[in-house]
């Protein structure tokens, strides 16, 4: 699903951005809602930048923000794990990576026909900043998981045609997974 932004871009970097679980709930530019198992997953698009929440049965089970807020200044950490409510498990990671000006729109071209091809994606794009992109997929973990996973993708152009790509994969389960943490998860690379 493409969700056209209709607010003008800001120009942001990726060492602005920080990550919670306690961030309050933030107004969405766009917003869908994936059905896995008993678990409800929000995308919360908020330009550029995400916000997912997961409820069982109504309660809240997870918020994860990552966005830039003057509260809570970044950088994003490489891996975080949290053990929360209900026997849930949560864990995220995060790569920033540079991207120079003569492969920075062919990456966000990419980025964008990959996620374009998936039933589960939504893709937030700002019409007048063609490589400023916002990609979110959603996938059911395998059923002794009993949880999702959601990989994130941010593109942030900067002046010299160059910019930076912000990438998250979060796990959320209840079973503990086997052979360590993130065996066998999708990579950060689209």
């Amino acid at each position: 699903m493409i969700a056209p932004l209709s607010v003008p871009y800001r120009d942001v970097r990726a060492s602005e951005l920080s990550w919670s679980l306690e961030a309050p709930d933030q107004p969405p530019l766009h917003a869908r809602h994936h059905r896995i198992g008993p678990l409800d997953v929000e995308v919360r698009i908020l330009g550029a930048s995400h916000q997912i929440v997961v409820r069982a049965d109504g309660r809240l089970i997870c918020r994860e923000t990552v966005a830039c807020r003057d509260a809570a200044p970044g950088p994003l950490p490489s891996a975080a794990e949290r053990e929360l409510d209900d026997g849930f498990h949560y864990e995220v990671r995060c790569e920033v990576r540079a991207v120079d000006a003569a492969h920075f729109p062919a990456w966000a071209t990419a980025l964008n026909d990959y996620a374009g091809a998936l039933p589960d994606a939504t893709i937030a794009v700002f019409p007048a900043i063609p490589n400023a992109v916002t990609a979110v997929v959603v996938e059911p973990l395998p059923a002794r998981l009993h949880g999702a996973l959601w990989r994130t993708w941010h593109t942030y152009p900067q002046a010299g045609g160059g910019g930076e790509v912000v990438a998250t994969r979060t796990v959320l389960h209840r079973a503990p997974p086997s052979g360590g943490a993130g065996g066998g998860m999708p990579g950060l690379r689209p």
